[in-house]
């Protein structure tokens, strides 16, 4: 884990790293992943005003995730296909599983780089609250890191069935590993104690740090955590206050919510913020979503770069959705190349006119021998580009957690046999997701109706839908072109460079 290297250096690598990347004179709150701040390496801590600075450098370590994380967490899924020429990621896909593989190690490294990243922003940001003068405030931002390190727990738990919960720095190799109900239920506790000092509002009113944490972030955490505890009532609970809040809505339009108009949407909970800070040279602070795209596409804006083609959406995904006549959640979800029309032809028969292969805004997707599909949710059109700026999707922010995904939640939790604590009732929680797709309400809805409708609302979307068939034991869905799944095959095995350090990993989890 090489975790003492880091909380050595962490402090004073993340504050360089904000000067280069976030010192900007933008005053539009959209393209302004943080506020406006004159960032330093030199600590003064009578300065009480410098507190926000340790909480910034958290925000960065959780923003700034290697490319491979998003796709390790969600090639397994009878949604997403490994294309590319990744063999790990190939092999996982098929779940077969190594603990050499490079990336298994890159994403375990990478969350607990981030997690003690966390702890030393906490105990900056304690050194800070005398001076600050303001317990409220300090409270606040370390409730903020106890999310942070949260979500990255719940990752690590959910891809490698638990992990390793730290308490204290020093005593890392001697801290017991916790399996994932272990995880889950830490998760829920620190929810519950770091709620009341958040702001409950919707993230993007912030004025802070817009898109920052606030409790409805905390609170989906929590239901999340209850979910892979089976717990609905839990789920229900959580997700009640979310909707009874006030603060979400869905966005009207599902197309956009995916490119530069939905940045800071009233729909979006967790959203990692990147920005090109309106310029189009000099520094940028975004995350590579090159993986997603795809090499040899026509751009609109000539010059645009083009993808790698690591990420494919399935035939098993399309058919699913035209057989429920989905529109809009496909034509966002899916990127058709010519031959990948032609494939659908063969195998489905008659698909509908307006599927092709060039978008809404003019870009065309070729042929690529990488894939025949690439998911839309992560492509950013060549036309939202700032004039100079060339590279694949900048100033594209990752979403993370939608209020859609909360009302499907609850409605599950309620199907299941959870009490509501919200105006809505299942069906109500459905079919406000199916009325913004086109799609005509339903009315007793089952487990499996919210189930599906996860499928065709979150598709490609982290690993979503993996973690909802394995939690539901669902070994027939995933068991698809070929590939078979069996429980066994859950969770990664950890990494053998981690085992190597932290002798408790290679006892494995009860």
């Amino acid at each position: 884990m090489k975790v003492k290297n880091s909380f050595k250096y962490s402090v004073p690598v993340i504050i360089a790293a904000l000067l280069m990347a976030m010192v900007f004179g933008c005053t539009e709150k959209l393209d302004a992943p943080f506020e406006d701040e004159t960032f330093t390496s030199d600590v003064d801590y009578s300065n009480g005003e410098n507190m926000v600075l340790p909480l910034l450098g958290a925000y960065h370590g959780l923003y700034t995730r290697g490319w491979e994380e998003p796709l390790t967490l969600g090639i397994r899924g009878d949604d997403v296909n490994a294309a590319g020429d990744q063999v790990p990621m190939q092999e996982q896909d098929e779940f077969k599983y190594f603990p050499s593989q490079w990336n298994l190690n890159a994403l375990w490294q990478g969350h607990y780089n981030d997690i003690v990243n966390v702890f030393t922003a906490m105990d900056e940001i304690e050194k800070y609250r005398p001076a600050a003068n303001n317990d409220a405030l300090a409270d606040q931002y370390l409730a903020e890191c106890r999310v942070i390190r949260s979500y990255l727990y719940l990752n690590l738990a959910r891809a490698f069935g638990g992990c390793i919960v730290i308490d204290e720095l020093d005593n890392i190799q001697n801290t017991p590993l916790s399996n994932k109900a272990e995880v889950m239920q830490y998760i829920v506790e620190e929810m519950d104690e770091v709620i009341p000092n958040l702001p409950g509002v919707n993230p993007n009113k912030r004025p802070d740090i817009p898109g920052g944490i606030t409790s409805y972030t905390a609170y989906a955490l929590q239901a999340l955590a209850y979910q892979e505890l089976e717990d609905y009532q839990g789920v229900a609970d959580a997700t009640s206050e979310i909707i009874s809040s006030g603060e979400y809505q869905l966005a009207d339009d599902f197309y956009h919510l995916f490119k530069k108009a939905g940045k800071l949407d009233d729909e979006i909970i967790l959203e990692f913020q990147f920005s090109d800070f309106d310029q189009g040279e000099g520094d940028r602070f975004g995350h590579n979503f090159s993986p997603f795209g795809i090499g040899g596409w026509t751009p609109k804006v000539e010059g645009a770069g083009a993808g790698w083609g690591f990420y494919e959406p399935t035939m098993k995904y399309i058919k699913f959705m035209l057989d429920r006549g989905e529109t809009v959640r496909l034509e966002t979800s899916v990127v058709f190349t010519p031959d990948g029309i032609t494939e659908v032809q063969n195998e489905y028969g008659e698909i509908p006119e307006w599927i092709t292969n060039t978008n809404r805004e003019g870009d065309v997707f070729n042929n690529n021998a990488r894939l025949n599909f690439a998911s839309g949710k992560f492509i950013q059109p060549s036309t939202e580009l700032i004039p100079g700026r060339t590279g694949f999707g900048s100033n594209k922010n990752l979403i993370v957690i939608r209020y859609s995904e909360i009302l499907l939640m609850y409605s599950e939790a309620l199907t299941r046999g959870a009490s509501g604590n919200s105006s809505l009732s299942a069906d109500d929680a459905v079919n406000l997701v199916r009325a913004r797709a086109g799609l005509t309400d339903l009315t007793d809805v089952s487990t499996q109706d919210v189930l599906d409708e996860k499928l065709a609302e979150l598709g490609t979307e982290w690993g979503i839908r993996y973690y909802d068939m394995v939690r539901t034991e669902n070994t027939a869905e995933l068991s698809h072109a070929g590939k078979t799944f069996t429980m066994d095959k859950a969770y990664f095995p950890f990494p053998a460079d981690q085992i190597a350090e932290l002798p408790q990993l290679e006892e494995g989890i009860d």
